[in-house]
C-alpha cells in the first residue's frame, strides 16, 4: 500500500523534516480561507487506496488548526484513502480530561469524538498532558514520549549537584522517568492555581538546598507554573541557573516576559510546536522528526503485515 504524508499549515517545517527522514515527498494539499474566515482545503494528491498520514500539531491558534485537520481528514476520506492516521505532536484540549466542578465540558473527549467522526483510524501524539486522555479515544492511540530524547540531550551537561523538579503533583511521574537515566534525585513543588494563568507555590517536597534545579513538565503555556516553582526553589536555597525542560513550548501570553525575569540558564524543548518568536533567553531545541518518522514506519510495516 502506497504511503502518503501530508502536512497542514500549523507546522510545515516539522512536516518537511519528517518527510526528509522517511525519504518521501510531501503530498500536495492547499489550505486557504474564504473571505468570511472559513477554511478551504483541497487535497490535490492522489490518495485512493493509500495509507495516509496527516501531520498537524494543534498549537495556537488551536481551534483553527483543529478545524483544518478535520477538513483534511474528510477530504482524504472522500478521495478514497484506505487508512488515515492523524499525527498530532501536540494535542490541544488534553488538559480537559476531567470535570473538577461538574460545570465544565469534557473537552478532551469532545475533540477525540470529532477526530474519530472525521474519519481518523489512528492517532499519533507526543507526551499527552495526561495518560487519561488516551481513554477518551475510541480509536488506537500511539502515545510517544520525547523525554528520552530530552534526557539524552541533557546527559552531557547535567551535574551530580542537580535535582530534577516536578513543578506540580501532576508531573511527578514524568519527572521520575526523566531523572532515572540521569541518576538524579527528584523534588516536587506543591502548587495552588488561582486562575488560568496565575499559580502560587505552597511548599517543596525533597532536598533542594544548594542544588541546581532542572524543572520538567510536558508543556509551557503562560509559564505561570514555572515562575511559581522557580521562585519557590530560589527561596528554598536552590542555586540560580535553572534549566527548564518541556516537550511543548507554547509560550503564549506573558510566558516570554515571565521566563526572561527568571534566573533561567536555558529552556530545553522540542519542535512539536513552532516557537512563536525568538525568545530573549537561551533555547535548545531537540527535533522529534526522527521519533515521528519511526512511528510512521512501524505503523506502515504493521499495516502491510496485517494484510
Amino acid at each position: 500500500m502506497r504511503v502518503v504524508l501530508m502536512s497542514g499549515s500549523s507546522h510545515p517545517a516539522l512536516g518537511a523534516a519528517v518527510a526528509k527522514v522517511l525519504n518521501l515527498e510531501l503530498g500536495r494539499c492547499t489550505v486557504d480561507r474564504f473571505p468570511d474566515g472559513e477554511h478551504h482545503v483541497e487535497v490535490a494528491e492522489e490518495v485512493r487506496g493509500c495509507d495516509v498520514y496527516l501531520l498537524q500539531t494543534l498549537g495556537p491558534p488551536v481551534d483553527s488548526h483543529l478545524m483544518e485537520l478535520l477538513l483534511m481528514v474528510d477530504a482524504c476520506r472522500r478521495r478514497g484513502a484506505a487508512r488515515v492516521t492523524a499525527v498530532v505532536p501536540y494535542l490541544a484540549y488534553a488538559r480537559h480530561d476531567r470535570r473538577e466542578t461538574g460545570r465544565e465540558p469534557l473537552g478532551a473527549r469532545l475533540v477525540a469524538d470529532m477526530i474519530r467522526a472525521a474519519g481518523v483510524d489512528r492517532l499519533v501524539a507526543v507526551d499527552l498532558h495526561s495518560p487519561a486522555v488516551e481513554g477518551c479515544f475510541n480509536i488506537p492511540v500511539e502515545h510517544l514520549s520525547a523525554l528520552p530524547l530530552l534526557a539524552d540531550h541533557l546527559q552531557r551537561t547535567a551535574t551530580p549537584g542537580s535535582v530534577v523538579v516536578s513543578p506540580d503533583l501532576g508531573a511527578v511521574k514524568r519527572a521520575e522517568r526523566f531523572a532515572a537515566p540521569l541518576k538524579l534525585p527528584v523534588a516536587v513543588v506543591h502548587k495552588y492555581r488561582t486562575s488560568g494563568s496565575q499559580v502560587q507555590a505552597r511548599n517543596i517536597t525533597g532536598d533542594v538546598k544548594g542544588c541546581t534545579p532542572i524543572l520538567v513538565d510536558d508543556m509551557i503555556s503562560t509559564a505561570g507554573t514555572i515562575e511559581a516553582a522557580v521562585n519557590a526553589l530560589i527561596e528554598a536555597g536552590c542555586e540560580p541557573g535553572v534549566t527548564v525542560v518541556a516537550t511543548h513550548a507554547l509560550l503564549v501570553g506573558p510566558a516570554l516576559d515571565r521566563l526572561h525575569r527568571l534566573p533561567l540558564r536555558r529552556l530545553l524543548t522540542t519542535d512539536s510546536v513552532p516557537l512563536p518568536v525568538r525568545p530573549p533567553f537561551q533555547v535548545e531545541v531537540v527535533s522529534i522528526a526522527p521519533l515521528l518518522a519511526r512511528s510512521i514506519e512501524l505503523l506502515r510495516l504493521g499495516s502491510q503485515q496485517g494484510g
